[in-house]
């Protein structure tokens, strides 16, 4: 069983054509960190996910910056640090997923930054993790 989510990041790509887009780090919100961990524990795939002060880094030549509440098609593989409830121990996890992202706040005009955006229609492809000795 986990019991909290420490850190968190994605590595993003076109949901189309494959293609690498860039990394990304974020943070949870309450609500979303509970259902990443119903997800760990109990299976239960999360219908939608939302993440705020998403920071884009190491972008494609070919990012174009998402619009405002326009769904786009994404594969992205997240990963998080989760704590072992029994151990208390950091494990690392790797969630390979699909979803369709949609951009819910962009006030500061950065393409590379946004306030907060959903993850919608999740599909878990596949999931690592790699406990540490």
């Amino acid at each position: 069983m986990y019991s909290k989510i420490t850190d968190s990041f994605f590595d993003i790509f076109d949901g189309e054509t494959g293609l690498y887009m860039g990394h990304s780090h974020f943070t949870l919100t309450d609500g979303s960190e509970q259902k990443l961990l119903d997800f760990l524990n109990y299976n239960k795939v999360p219908r939608s996910l939302v993440l705020l002060n998403v920071s884009l880094s190491d972008t494609a030549a070919n990012y174009i910056t998402p619009e405002l509440f326009q769904k786009q098609s994404r594969t992205a593989v997240m990963f998080i640090d989760a704590i072992d409830a029994h151990s208390q121990k950091l494990i690392p996890i790797e969630i390979e997923m699909k979803y369709d992202v949609l951009v819910r706040g962009k006030l500061s005009g950065n393409p590379y930054y946004f306030e907060s955006i959903e993850l919608g229609n999740i599909e878990i492809l596949d999931v690592n993790c790699r406990y540490i000795q």
